[in-house]
């Protein structure tokens, strides 16, 4: 499989990454999937967004949401000029995801999940992927793409998808140390995210 320039990048550096955190308090242990779309499978699994809010205006996409057990997380990519910008995920006011684009390639990119429990960072990972089905997310990406025109469709489903396959193939490979595995999740997060974000701002910009 062929992944993108920001999982590629990922690959290199997951064994390096910081751990998820561990607790005295619950179980942190998670049966490793069999196989990529196993893994896939359980992150579509549901899991409780409360309170969604979205806003998609003048080049940039904040998303944030109540992730029932975890906290606060937000997810929002910004486009900062021809083929630039940057994407992050947190939790409350921790980074725990980043990636960022200098003319259409990937300039940095970072994962630390050292402050979430291996189900939290799972649960993180999964809400990433279900998220985009919300109606509260379609309804204001088409509306923020008809009339904001610099929200630039590739550039905005690029970031997205990077973003996405980030904190998927880095959750997978710091849970379970399956580097071909996570990622082909996350080359497969990218691509799902990228085109959904794209096929919405442009059937928006087209109507």
């Amino acid at each position: 499989m062929r992944h993108p320039p920001a999982i590629a990048s990922l690959l290199l550096s997951l064994a390096a990454a910081p751990p998820a955190a561990e607790s005295a308090e619950r179980p942190t242990a998670l049966a490793p999937p069999a196989t990529t779309d196993d893994f896939l499978a359980r992150l579509e699994a549901p899991v409780a967004l409360e309170n969604i809010d979205a806003d998609a205006a003048d080049g940039a996409l904040e998303i944030g949401f109540d992730l029932r057990g975890v906290r606060r997380v937000s997810l929002a990519m910004y486009t900062e000029g021809e083929g630039s910008g940057r994407g992050l995920v947190t939790v409350d006011d921790a980074i725990v995801a980043e990636v960022g684009f200098v003319d259409g390639a990937v300039a940095w990119q970072t994962i630390d999940l050292s402050t979430l429990t291996p189900p939290q960072a799972h649960a993180v990972a999964a809400s990433i992927v279900q998220v985009w089905h919300e109606k509260v997310i379609t309804e204001a990406l088409s509306a923020a793409t008809v009339d904001v025109r610099d929200l630039k469709c590739t550039v905005a489903g690029v970031i997205a998808g990077a973003t996405a396959s980030i904190i998927l193939g880095g959750t997978c490979g710091i849970l379970w140390k399956n580097i071909p595995m996570c990622g082909n999740a996350g080359t497969a997060a990218y691509w799902k995210v990228s085109g959904y974000i794209a096929d919405k701002c442009n059937g928006a910009q087209n109507k």
